[in-house]
C-alpha cells in the first residue's frame, strides 16, 4: 500500500501510541497510522490546535466519543481510546484495512449478486448498533463504508450527535446521500440515516447516486420533488430500497426493519441475521409565467436554482491514499456539516454592524444608515468574473478565439452574486474582501426562500432560512453592499390566486420584512424588494405587495429580472409604481388613483435590471398556441452596463441582476414535443448555463461589449 511518511512537523508520539505514516487530512484534523503498546495497529486522528483549544468544542467533543463507544461493534469500527484533556486532543479507532466502496465501485464497477445483498445487510446491522445506542449517523455515504476483508463495515461518527440533543436547527450530510429533512432543516432522527441508506445501496448497485449529479442546488432539490432513479437493483431489495427512499421520515423502515425483511428474503443473511463475509471487491431568475396568450410583458418562468459551478458545500476533502488502506476515524471526522445555528458567526475579521437591541439600548453607539449606490461621487461596482462566462472563454480560446473574446468581454461585467445553496458565508467573504480591496460595491442576489415558487413551507424551513440570513448579514456586517431580495417572492405568493391555496399570504410577507430587517441592521447595505415588471400582475397590486414586504425598511424594489423589457419602459413603470405606492401608503387605498398626488419624500427608489433587454421586448412573427415571450426570447442582446449615473432621480443604478447566458427553461410555445418551435433546438432546464444562448446575448449586446 501507498502511504504519506511522516512531515518534519509531525509528532512522532501522542499518548502511548507511536505514529507511523500519514493516512489523511481532513477539515478538523491529520489522520495517522499509529501503533499501540501492545503491537496493534490503529488509526490515530489529532484534532487541530485551533479546534481543541475552545472549551465548548472540548466538551462535545467528549459527548460525542462517549455516545459512539456505546455502539456496538456489529459491522461498525469501534472507538478504543481518547484524550480530550491533554494539551493534544485525539481520537483512537480501529483501523481497517481494505477500499472505501466508492472506490471499489469506481475502480471494479457496480456490485452485483451476493455482493451487493451482503452490503446492504452489514449496513443495516451497523445503523441498527449505532441506533441502538442512541447516535444518528448523519453521513453516511459510500466513502464512509469501508470493505475489509471480515465484510464491510459502516465508519465516521464524525457528526453524528446525541439523538436527544437539539438537532432541529442543523443540516449536516453529503448532498448526494442526505434526507429531504437535512435539506430542508428539519428534525434529523434515525429515519435520516435510512434514507441514506438506501442512496448508498443504490449508489452500490449502479455506480451512481440515485438522484443524479450536478449542481448542490439541483440535487437538493431532486431529493425533495423527484424519485429516484434504481438502476441495478430488482427484486425484493428493490423494494426495500425504495421504501427506505420514502420522503416522509415516518413511513421508512427502520434499521431493524431493514435486517428483518432482509433476512426474511434472504438476501446476504446467514441465520440469526449475520452479514455474510463480503465476497471478492469485484437556476436562474425569474418571476412566474404570465398566463396562456400573454404578450412580451409576460414575467419569466420559474427557474431552479442556479449553483452550478459556483455551488460548493465546505467541509471533508479528505484523500484516500490508496485503495488498500482506507481511514476509519469513528467520532469528530472531518464533516461536510452546514450547521444553520452558526451562520451568525463570520470567519472575517470585518467589523460586525451594531445589533437592532443594542442600537435601541444605546442609541449613540448606532451607525448612520448610508446606501451606497447613493453616495457622492462616482460608483463602481465588483464581482469576480462571471464563472460561466470565463470558462466558455477558455473552452473556446483556441478554436472560436472571437467568440472567446466576447465571453471574456461578457464574464468582466460586474453581476449580481448568487447566493442559493446552503453555505453561502465564504462565497460572501470572498466578495467583499475583493470589492473592499478594488474600492467597488458587491451585489448579492438572494435566492433561497422556502416555498418561493408559490409553494407553503414549513415553519422549520422558515426559520432555518432566517438563521441563514443572519448568517450572510453577519458576513457582510459594515462594508458597502447591495442586496437583491428574492426575484419572485412579492409575485408567487402562497395564498394568493394562481399559487397553493394552502399557502399564508401573511407569512409571506412576515418572512421578507424579517430578512430586510436583518440585513438592514448593517448600516452601509442596501437592500431592495422584487417589483416584478410593467403590467404583470399590475401597478396596484404590486404597489399594496411591496408595502406590505416592508418596502418602507428597504431602500426601494427592482425591476425587470425575469423580462427583457427596454429600460426606459422598466423606468417609466417604476415611477408610476413608486407614486403608487406613495398614495396607498397616505390614503389606505387599494388601487392608485389617477387624481392621486404622491408625495416625493415618500416615493421609494428602484434598480433596473438591463442584463438582458438591450434588445427589447421579443414579439414573435409566428403564431403560437402560448408564445412564451420570457422564454428564451431570440435575438435579444445584454444592456446597459452596471451604473448609478442613470439620469433619473428614483433611479438608483442599473444592474446586471439575471444571468444572460441562463436558460428559462424547456420553452414549447404552446405545441407538442421537446423542442423549442422558434430556435428547432431543445433547450437547457431552467437557470443552466447555455452557451449558444450566451454568445447571442453578447453579440446582440446594446451598447456593444
Amino acid at each position: 500500500m501507498t502511504l504519506e511518511a511522516l512531515r518534519d512537523g509531525d509528532p512522532r508520539q501522542v499518548g502511548p501510541y507511536t505514529l507511523l505514516v500519514r493516512l489523511g487530512e481532513g477539515g478538523m484534523g491529520v489522520v495517522y497510522l499509529g501503533q499501540a503498546a501492545d503491537g496493534t495497529q490503529v488509526a490515530v486522528k489529532l484534532i487541530r490546535a485551533r479546534m481543541d483549544a475552545h472549551a465548548d468544542f472540548r466538551r462535545r467533543f467528549a459527548r460525542e466519543v462517549a455516545a459512539a463507544k456505546r455502539v456496538a461493534r456489529f459491522c461498525t469500527a469501534p472507538v478504543l481510546d481518547a484524550d480530550v484533556e491533554g494539551d493534544v486532543a485525539y481520537l483512537v479507532t480501529e483501523y481497517v484495512e481494505g477500499p472505501s466502496l466508492g472506490d471499489a465501485v469506481r475502480e471494479s464497477g457496480p456490485l452485483k449478486g451476493s455482493a451487493l445483498d451482503g452490503l446492504a445487510a452489514a449496513m443495516a446491522m451497523a445503523l441498527r448498533a449505532i441506533h441502538g445506542a442512541g447516535v444518528v449517523h448523519r453521513d453516511l455515504k459510500p466513502s464512509n463504508v469501508l470493505l475489509s476483508q471480515v465484510g464491510p463495515k459502516v465508519i465516521d461518527f464524525g457528526i453524528a450527535q446525541l439523538m436527544d440533543a437539539e438537532m432541529s436547527s442543523a443540516i449536516v450530510g453529503t448532498p448526494s446521500y442526505m434526507s429531504p429533512e437535512q435539506v430542508s432543516g428539519a428534525t434529523i432522527g434515525p429515519a435520516s440515516d435510512i434514507f441514506s441508506w438506501g442512496c448508498t445501496v443504490a449508489y452500490a448497485a449502479s455506480g451512481k447516486p440515485p438522484f443524479g449529479s450536478g449542481s448542490v442546488p439541483t440535487i437538493l432539490l431532486r431529493i425533495i420533488n423527484e424519485a429516484p432513479e434504481l438502476h441495478g437493483l430488482s427484486g425484493p431489495l428493490r423494494d426495500l430500497v425504495l421504501a427506505s427512499l420514502t420522503k416522509s421520515p415516518r413511513e421508512r423502515p427502520t434499521a431493524q426493519d431493514l435486517m428483518d425483511r432482509l433476512s426474511a428474503a434472504n438476501l446476504g443473511v446467514a441465520p440469526g441475521g449475520t452479514p455474510l463475509p463480503r465476497p471478492g471487491a469485484g437556476t436562474d431568475v425569474g418571476g412566474t409565467p404570465a398566463p396562456t396568450g400573454s404578450t412580451g410583458t409576460g414575467p419569466g418562468a420559474p427557474a431552479a436554482p442556479t449553483g452550478g459551478t459556483d455551488a460548493t458545500v465546505p467541509g471533508n476533502r479528505r484523500k484516500v491514499l490508496a485503495a488498500a488502506a482506507a481511514v476509519v476515524v469513528a467520532v469528530a471526522g472531518a464533516s461536510v456539516a452546514v450547521a444553520w445555528r452558526t451562520l451568525g458567526t463570520s470567519s472575517s475579521a470585518r467589523t460586525p454592524a451594531v445589533s437592532t437591541t443594542a442600537q435601541a439600548a444605546h442609541p449613540n453607539t448606532q451607525a448612520k444608515p448610508q446606501n451606497p449606490l447613493r453616495a457622492p461621487g462616482k460608483i463602481t461596482f465588483y464581482s469576480p468574473p462571471e464563472p460561466a462566462a470565463t470558462r466558455q472563454a477558455e473552452e473556446w480560446k483556441k478554436d472560436r478565439p472571437r467568440d472567446a473574446e466576447l465571453m471574456s468581454k461578457l464574464a468582466a461585467v460586474p453581476h449580481a452574486v448568487r447566493l442559493n445553496e446552503p453555505e453561502v458565508r465564504q462565497k460572501v467573504d470572498d466578495t467583499v474582501t475583493g470589492a473592499q480591496q478594488e474600492g467597488g460595491v458587491p451585489v448579492f442576489l438572494i435566492n433561497y426562500l422556502p416555498g418561493s415558487e408559490c409553494r407553503p413551507a414549513t415553519a422549520a424551513e422558515l426559520a432555518t432560512y432566517q438563521e441563514w440570513i443572519k448568517g450572510i448579514a453577519s458576513t457582510i456586517g459594515q462594508a458597502k453592499a447591495a442586496v437583491i431580495l428574492e426575484p419572485g417572492a412579492t409575485v408567487k405568493v402562497p395564498g394568493v390566486k394562481d399559487c397553493d391555496p394552502q399557502g399564508s399570504v401573511e407569512q409571506r410577507y412576515k418572512d421578507l420584512r424579517q430578512a430586510v430587517q436583518t440585513l438592514k441592521s448593517n448600516p452601509n447595505t442596501a437592500v431592495y424588494l422584487d417589483g416584478s415588471q410593467d403590467l404583470y400582475p399590475g401597478t396596484a397590486l404590486m404597489a399594496e405587495r411591496l408595502i406590505r414586504a416592508g418596502i418602507d425598511r428597504a431602500d426601494g424594489f427592482f425591476l425587470n429580472t425575469a423580462a427583457f423589457q427596454p429600460t426606459e419602459k422598466s423606468v417609466a413603470y417604476g415611477k408610476a409604481l413608486s407614486a403608487c405606492i406613495s398614495v396607498q401608503r397616505a390614503t389606505g387605498a387599494k388601487d392608485c388613483p389617477l387624481d392621486g398626488k404622491a408625495d416625493p419624500a415618500t416615493m421609494p427608489h428602484f434598480i433596473v435590471d438591463t442584463a438582458r433587454n438591450g434588445q427589447g421586448s421579443w414579439r414573435p412573427t409566428k403564431k403560437y398556441p402560448d408564445p412564451q415571450t420570457w422564454c428564451n426570447p431570440p435575438g435579444r442582446g445584454a444592456g446597459s452596463r452596471p451604473t448609478t449615473d442613470t439620469g433619473e432621480e428614483l433611479v438608483d443604478a442599473y444592474l446586471w441582476i439575471a444571468r444572460a447566458g441562463s436558460s428559462s427553461g424547456r420553452c414549447r410555445r404552446g405545441e407538442g414535443g421537446e423542442k423549442d418551435p422558434e430556435r428547432g433546438v431543445v433547450s437547457p432546464e431552467a437557470g443552466l448555463w447555455w452557451p449558444d444562448l450566451a454568445l447571442e446575448r453578447a453579440e446582440k449586446a446594446n451598447p456593444p461589449l
